[in-house]
């Protein structure tokens, strides 16, 4: 479990986090592919799912991101600050996804991994070593540090936290009953109009916590005879598996549904009855890291790229944007951030001790939950 850190009440806000926060209505979800970019004037390409801000310049900075997942005012304040430099995103779809296309040797500058792929990717030999911190590191709070490989691996830097949040239930107050537990998405009360995420560790956090285990649980019996029947219970009850949680529930054609935090948020300004609510059994929180592949063409300017995003009002510019939570405390601290006093964003204290962060079932656990992902979505 990770400690976070305590919110800051201010309520102060630039008039640019005011219209960043107006522009996050437009906006997708994390997990799902930037599809608005050619009305930004990003110039996105369909085929490869590529965007990029000044073309014609001659350095080029590569960054393989989710989509929707970096504020395109960021992007063009970089470009206008770094002269004959332009910057490319190709986006994935998955986790998975960005973990194989890195092991197969794709030459991007940047990446954004999430926590637990961090150490099999550095122990693989993907991620270079930063032996040169960004001097704006000083802004990140302490309970979100530079991520360092284990000494018996030598040690040493390796990224930088990105954006953090919660992953948890979204719902429509006019439709349904506030939830508390994680069980209200096996309900059948609410059949047809429940959503998971479409990924195998989300689907199982959920199933875990509504089963009275840890999300990292290794008791692989019950696992085996109290999680799994649940699932294959629950799959009759869903809409979909949905990796875009948030459209259906804009639409309405989903009514109650596992989304994170930031995409919520983003998605009530386009329907205000949505909520947003941490379950009692607690919740899965992730950590988003920026980190140089060991392939990368342009490593120092992927590095002046990280130092320019601890900024704190470029941190604070993105956070507004996005509606994730920064690890940036001096933008905190400064006011900048317009949804510090946002509990379901900045959880308090009573809520951090029921937030976990995913180990991602190493070893045999890992093989089992394999083995029943497959089973459950080869399912009809």
């Amino acid at each position: 479990m990770s400690s976070l850190p305590k919110v800051n009440q201010s309520t102060k806000a630039s008039a640019s986090g005011r219209e960043a926060l107006a522009r996050a209505e437009n906006s997708l979800s994390r997990r799902s592919l930037l599809v608005g970019a050619g009305a930004l004037g990003l110039g996105l390409g369909l085929g490869l799912g590529l965007t990029s801000v000044g073309c014609s310049r001659t350095r080029g900075l590569s960054l393989y991101n989710w989509g929707d997942y970096l504020a395109p005012e960021v992007i063009e304040r970089f470009v206008q600050a770094h002269p004959r430099t332009s910057l490319t995103q190709d986006f994935y779809l998955s986790e998975a996804e960005m973990d194989a296309k890195l092991r197969a040797g794709a030459r991007y500058d940047l990446v954004i991994p999430i926590d637990y792929l961090l150490s099999s990717l550095q122990r693989d030999g993907v991620l270079l070593q930063l032996s040169e911190l960004p001097r704006a590191v000083e802004h990140l709070d302490p309970a979100f540090p530079v991520w360092h490989a284990r000494q018996e691996r030598g040690g040493g830097a390796y990224a930088v936290p990105y954006l953090w949040g919660t992953t948890g239930i979204g719902y429509d107050a006019d439709r349904v009953d506030p939830p508390t537990s994680w069980n209200a998405l096996f309900d059948p009360r609410y059949a047809g109009r429940i959503s998971v995420i479409d990924s195998k560790g989300d689907v199982m956090d959920q199933a875990l916590l509504a089963s009275g285990l840890g999300i990292n649980s290794t008791d692989k019996p019950a696992i085996r005879e109290q999680v799994w029947p649940r699932l294959r219970e629950q799959k009759q009850l869903l809409r979909a598996y949905d990796s875009n949680p948030a459209a259906a529930l804009i639409a309405g054609d989903t009514w109650i549904a596992q989304i994170d935090s930031g995409d919520l948020f983003r998605a009530q300004s386009q329907r205000p009855s949505l909520r947003y609510v941490i379950p009692d059994e607690g919740a899965a929180l992730w950590i988003d890291y920026l980190a140089i592949p060991a392939k990368a063409a342009n490593p120092q300017l992927a590095l002046a790229f990280i130092e320019f995003l601890l900024d704190p009002k470029i941190a604070a510019l993105n956070a507004n944007t996005l509606r994730f939570a920064t690890p940036n405390a001096a933008a905190v601290a400064q006011g900048l951030i317009l949804d510090a006093a946002e509990p379901q964003l900045y959880p308090p204290a009573d809520v951090r001790q029921r937030l976990f962060v995913s180990e991602n079932w190493d070893g045999g656990t890992k093989d089992l939950v394999d083995e029943l992902w497959l089973e459950l979505r080869s399912r009809t």
